[in-house]
């Protein structure tokens, strides 16, 4: 597809960029006094929050930016990378209610590539054929894993593995490197949170080896083997890649590490600024919407359970704009 034939829809997506918060304004609803003050700041920036029970409000800004960005797109397919990921959850939440003998419809997430309802109904006759491809391999390793030893933990290793490469592929066949770049760093910091996690809880190598992608950041085996020797050995390790600030952010907590990573993912989105063509404005416009309502859901959670501001500030992302 030709760069040209998104120059209307980045149109559109600049115009509606102002609409976003600034960390100006981000810092003065972190600053209100109450939950009413903060919830009252949000509705004159075009969020609905009635009463404390905000949660609607935020699925509803999030759904509004997905229905503009996905009738601005020449071509869906070319988003399948980004929204992918929600297709294995999908799987893992039919799985699970299958064996549970519960419906999955409230651990739906969406947006998706495949209607989940097509995925439940695949798990539920066990016909791994009725599938989306990418789906198949994890879905039968999956289920023998729990079926025949009831190891969650590691089926949704295995599933989240599946949903990273596949990531990673279809952001190759989408043919331009930011959306790229996007499914191999959220690899990467997919890999590491596995990892420190193994370390911890002293998983077995051959556990690690079944959770561990090849993300194209790192080299999957001397990262497994320096894990395998220990969390110094680890963070030692990542100190010699691009991810030396991932080994840093850890050391203080995994929250730390998880706004590390977001915050590095919104750098790499913040290239797009100059993109007057192609589908990383889209993109980045889809993942800054993502990050303002995961701060707002931090601060609004904050201001209804007491917490000291300073401590909020800490875990609060980086902005887009």
């Amino acid at each position: 597809m030709k760069a040209t034939e998104y120059t209307y829809a980045v149109a559109c997506i600049r115009s509606n960029e102002v609409r976003l918060l600034t960390s100006q304004e981000l810092n003065g609803i972190l600053g209100a006094g109450t939950f009413e003050e903060a919830a009252r700041r949000l509705n004159d920036r075009g969020y609905e929050i009635a009463g404390r029970d905000y949660a609607p409000a935020l699925e509803k800004k999030l759904e509004g930016a997905w229905q503009l960005v996905s009738s601005l797109l020449p071509d869906r397919s070319q988003f399948d990378s980004i929204l992918v990921e929600n297709d294995f959850q999908n799987l893992k939440a039919a799985l699970k209610a299958f064996l549970c003998d519960k419906d999955p419809g409230a651990l739906v997430f969406s947006p998706s590539v495949w209607d989940p309802a097509l995925i439940a109904d695949a798990v539920v006759k066990n016909d791994n054929d009725k599938l989306p491809e990418p789906l198949r391999h994890a879905h039968r390793s999956a289920y023998r894993i729990l079926t025949q030893t009831r190891f969650a933990q590691l089926a949704d290793s295995v599933v989240d593995r599946a949903a990273m490469e596949w990531s990673i592929k279809l952001a190759e066949k989408a043919d331009h490197p930011v959306m790229e770049e996007i499914a191999r760093t959220r690899a990467a910091c997919a890999d590491i949170k596995i990892l420190y996690r193994c370390v911890k809880t002293g998983k077995a190598k051959s556990f690690v080896e079944r959770c561990v992608c090849d993300c194209g950041a790192f080299d999957k085996a001397e990262t497994i083997r320096a894990a395998g020797e220990g969390m110094e050995s680890l963070f030692t390790f990542l100190a010699h890649t691009d991810y030396a600030g991932a080994a840093e952010a850890l050391k203080e907590s995994p929250a730390a590490f998880e706004k590390w990573c977001d915050d590095r993912l919104l750098s790499l989105l913040r290239s797009a600024k100059t993109d007057i063509d192609g589908i990383a404005p889209l993109a980045a416009y889809w993942f800054a919407v993502q990050n303002e309502v995961r701060n707002v859901r931090i601060i609004l959670s904050a201001k209804c359970n007491g917490m000291p501001d300073e401590t909020v500030r800490g875990r609060v992302r980086e902005l887009y704009v």
